[in-house]
């Protein structure tokens, strides 16, 4: 019996060994090199600076098949022809995110990395039309592009626009924990 155990423990501690760990998150900010495929969004972030800390936002990583089978896509691509900021997606080194947050009485967005990985742009969607008011701005969000950087200081930096592109609204977020 000794000795089966002695084998079991011998094979656990094999398999132990030569299976792969988990990938560690990477640092991102302006120094995250360009074309790299650096995940640097993936998991859950709570407000702080302009937003409460109860406010969160969520990335994950989705496949490029989910990016264009979501309805946000053809709003995005649109979008995109309207204002002539190019197609969304286009580097060859671009990770697809989902997600949703809780600002702005809550909403989903699709998005992908830009070629500096700590870079970000996307398309969002909120529930119901929310009116965003402060000392210099009077916007109705609806839909509309926003953008997102990663910061080394663990903050993450978003613009959100209304659906014209008039006006900005700029939530900041704080790094939360890695979820991918």
């Amino acid at each position: 019996m000794r000795r089966r155990l002695a084998r079991l423990a011998v094979l656990t501690a094999a398999v132990v060994a030569v299976a792969p760990a988990p990938a560690a998150r990477i640092r991102c900010d302006a120094h995250t090199a360009e074309g790299t495929a650096a995940d640097c969004f993936s998991g859950a972030y709570h407000g702080t600076g302009f937003l409460p800390m109860e406010e969160t936002i969520s990335f994950h990583r989705i496949s490029p098949a989910q990016l264009r089978a979501d309805p946000l896509w053809a709003q995005w691509q649109a979008d995109a022809a309207r204002n002539r900021t190019g197609r969304p997606c286009r580097n060859p080194n671009a990770l697809a995110y989902g997600g949703s947050f809780s600002f702005y009485g809550g909403g989903t967005f699709i998005a992908c990395s830009e070629s500096r990985p700590n870079m970000l742009s996307g398309f969002f969607r909120v529930r119901r039309p929310f009116r965003f008011v402060d000392g210099t701005t009077n916007a109705l969000l609806t839909r509309g592009s926003f953008s997102a950087s990663a910061a080394s200081d663990n903050v993450l930096e978003l613009v959100f626009s209304d659906a014209s592109r008039s006006h900005y609204a700029q939530p900041e977020v704080v790094l939360g924990r890695f979820t991918g």
